[in-house]
C-alpha cells in the first residue's frame, strides 16, 4: 500500500536537505528531493517554501523534519546554525496539517539500518550478535550518535547527544593537540575533533605542534589535500582524526552494548575512505583489553548514501 506524500527534511549546520517522500509497505522512497544551502535563507521557512515551490505533484499534509539541536521544546534551536522555528508556526507557513520534530541523528540512524546492502561497505569484519544494538555514529558539520534497537520486528531508534562526551587521547600528540583546543575550550568534547571544525582544529594544532607553516583551510579543503598528499600536515590531521574516531567507535560499542555492529555515517568519511581504511582506526577501535574480543566480534561499515536520513524521516512518520 502507497501511502500520501510526506515532506521530510534533514537539517543540519550548513545544509537543509529536503524531499518529499512515501511509505511503501515497510519501506519508504523519494520522490522528488534538494538540497538547501542554510546561509543563503534567513528562515528556514524561506528554504521549506523554496523547496515545495519546485514539487509540481500533490502538495505534502504532514511532514517529518529531523533536525540538529533539542527537540522536545516550543522552540527548536540549532546546535550549529542560527536558525530557530516554532513547529507551530512553521507547519502553518508551508501548509502541513501536521509536523513532526525528530532528532537529525535518529532519522540517519533509522535510515542507516534500511540502507540498502550497496550502500555499506565493511571496514572492520566481525558476526555481530544478532538481535543485539547497532549504533550510528558519524562526523558531519557535528559529532551524532544513535542507538537502533529491534524487538520482534518492531524497530526504535535511541537518540543520544554522545557527541558531546569528553574526548581522551591516547597518544602523546593527541594529549598536545587536547591542550592546543583547550586553549579556547575548557572541555573539550569529540565533537571539537570528530566534526568538519574539529578537523580543522587538529589541523591548527598540527600545524602549531609541527612547526609547520599555517595555512587556513576548510574542512573540505584539508581532506582533498589529504586525498592527494599534497600537503603533509593536512594527511596526518586526517589520518589522526581516523585514528581518533577508531577510539570513538570502540567506546561507543563498549558504553551502549552495540554488538550488532557498528555503522558510519555522515558526509566526511565517504570522501576518505582509502584513508579510513589505511589509518589505525581498526586498531584502535579493539584496543581495550580485556574488551579486544568482545569488540573484534562487531562488524563495522561505512555507509555511504546521501538520502538516509531522509529515508529515516519517513519511516519515522508514524
Amino acid at each position: 500500500m502507497t501511502s500520501a506524500p510526506l515532506l521530510v527534511a534533514d537539517i543540519g549546520g550548513t545544509n537543509a536537505r529536503f524531499a518529499i517522500a512515501e511509505r511503501e509497505g515497510a519501506g519508504a522512497r523519494i520522490l522528488h528531493r534538494e538540497v538547501m544551502r542554510a546561509e543563503d535563507f534567513e528562515h528556514l521557512a524561506d528554504a521549506a517554501t523554496a523547496f515545495l515551490e519546485s514539487w509540481s505533484g500533490p502538495a505534502p499534509t504532514q511532514g517529518v523534519f529531523a533536525v540538529a539541536g533539542p527537540v522536545d521544546v516550543d522552540e527548536v534551536v540549532f546546535t550549529n546554525s542560527p536558525w530557530r522555528f516554532r513547529p507551530p508556526a512553521l507547519a502553518k507557513h508551508i501548509g502541513c496539517d501536521a509536523l513532526r520534530i525528530i532528532n537529525d541523528f535518529a532519522a540517519m540512524s533509522r535510515g542507516a539500518v534500511a540502507a540498502a546492502p550497496d550502500e555499506l561497505s565493511l571496514i572492520e569484519e566481525g558476526e555481530g550478535l544478532p538481535g543485539a544494538p547497532i549504533a550510528v555514529l558519524g562526523p558531519g558539520t557535528g559529532l551524532g550518535l544513535g542507538l537502533v534497537v529491534e524487538v520482534k520486528g518492531n524497530i526504535t531508534v535511541i537518540a543520544t547527544e554522545g557527541g558531546h562526551v569528553a574526548f581522551a587521547p591516547q597518544d602523546e600528540k593527541e594529549i598536545e593537540v587536547l591542550r592546543f583546543i583547550q586553549r579556547e575550550h575548557a572541555f573539550v568534547s569529540y565533537e571539537r575533533v570528530l566534526s568538519g571544525r574539529g578537523l580543522v582544529n587538529i589541523h591548527r594544532a598540527l600545524c602549531v605542534i609541527n612547526g609547520a607553516t599555517r595555512v587556513t583551510l576548510r574542512p573540505d579543503e584539508i581532506t582533498s589535500a589529504a586525498m592527494a598528499r599534497s600537503l603533509p600536515v593536512a594527511r596526518e590531521a586526517t589520518e589522526m582524526f581516523c585514528a581518533i574516531l577508531g577510539t570513538y567507535a570502540g567506546d561507543a560499542a563498549v558504553m551502549t552494548g552495540a554488538r550488532g555492529g557498528i555503522i558510519l555515517a555522515g558526509g566526511i568519511l565517504p570522501k576518505i575512505e582509502p584513508i579510513l581504511r589505511e589509518s589505525s582506526f581498526n586498531a584502535r577501535f579493539v584496543e581495550r583489553d580485556p574488551m579486544r574480543a568482545y569488540l573484534e566480534a562487531i562488524p563495522v561499515k561505512l555507509l555511504n548514501s546521501d538520502t538516509a536520513a531522509l529515508v529515516g524521516a519517513a519511516l519515522m512518520a508514524e
